[in-house]
């Protein structure tokens, strides 16, 4: 667990099953997730099962379930990660987002060989990109018409940080 103030990062559980399909399978968010809906119980099982070795933590804000904070795709040889959040709808616009990545990526740069965190948004979430431009991730390129989602192209952003950026 890594706790600061009022945010605590815990490991996923098998118990969080309800909240993530929850968070997953909210219409309001289906500019968060690049995949189609819904997500099931079972499908959520068999991927915990078959789960790689990311950090995967709940976000928990005074004790209650408020999102969901990842690091995945962890490539030690070329030294980057994934980075990935999801705040629950009733915890959002209280910082709680901020404070997470915030801790999340300042553990992996003091404790982990990587130099570089990046991340895939779709180019309309404006809310994520001024989270993660606030985070320190800058825009490394834009992939025009990349996914068909919801019935049109949308466009993904690719952004990233550098360890060098927080000195």
């Amino acid at each position: 667990m890594i706790r600061s103030e009022d945010i605590c990062l815990r490991p996923l559980s098998i118990e969080d099953t309800n909240f993530i399909l929850e968070l997953r399978n909210d219409l309001d968010d289906s500019l968060s997730y690049f995949s189609d809906y819904p997500l099931y119980d079972f499908e959520h099982m068999d991927w915990l099962k078959k789960k790689e070795k990311d950090i995967d933590m709940i976000i928990e804000y005074k004790g209650q379930r408020a999102g969901r904070v990842r690091i995945t795709n962890l490539d030690y040889r070329n030294q980057r990660c994934e980075f990935g959040i999801h705040v629950h709808k009733n915890f959002r616009g209280m910082g709680i987002a901020y404070k997470a990545g915030r801790i999340i990526i300042d553990y992996v740069f003091q404790n982990l060989p990587i130099r570089k965190i990046y991340l895939y948004t779709l180019e309309e979430n404006v809310r994520a990109v001024n989270l993660f431009k606030k985070l320190g991730f800058v825009i490394e390129g834009t992939f025009i018409k990349e996914i068909f989602k919801d019935g049109k192209w949308r466009n993904i952003l690719r952004m990233a940080i550098l360890r060098q950026n927080l000195d």
